[in-house]
């Protein structure tokens, strides 16, 4: 590794559309769990997952929600393992098909809510 420089590749969030418009159920499940800040940094689809994982596990969160959120997060997570994976061994073509198979979750669960 370089003295003085680094390789940087990371995952960043793009929308055309903004979130809030394009997901008012997923903006207002964190808003109503309390997981609002975690939106002011503006995160990826990549780094939400945690935050959904997250909320899922909580024991303040209705069982009725957990169960929803259970087949996501399973998903989700698997998906998410996959990614790193490609984005440490720099395969970018399948981590860009695996972040796509991320949003796709994202939709259904914004759908389900």
């Amino acid at each position: 590794m370089s003295q003085f420089m680094q390789i940087d590749i990371r995952v960043i969030p793009f929308f055309e559309v903004p979130f809030a418009k394009r997901f008012p159920h997923l903006i207002e499940l964190f808003r109503r769990l309390s997981y609002g800040e975690v939106l002011k940094k503006e995160p990826s689809f990549y780094d939400l997952v945690d935050t959904i994982t997250t909320i899922s596990e909580h024991p303040d969160t209705p069982s009725e929600l957990r169960d929803m959120l259970s087949p996501y997060v399973g998903r989700l997570g698997k998906l998410k393992d996959q990614a790193r994976e490609h984005l440490l061994a720099r395969r970018l073509n399948e981590l860009d098909r695996l972040l796509y198979r991320i949003e796709d979750q994202f939709e259904d669960l914004e759908g389900a809510l």
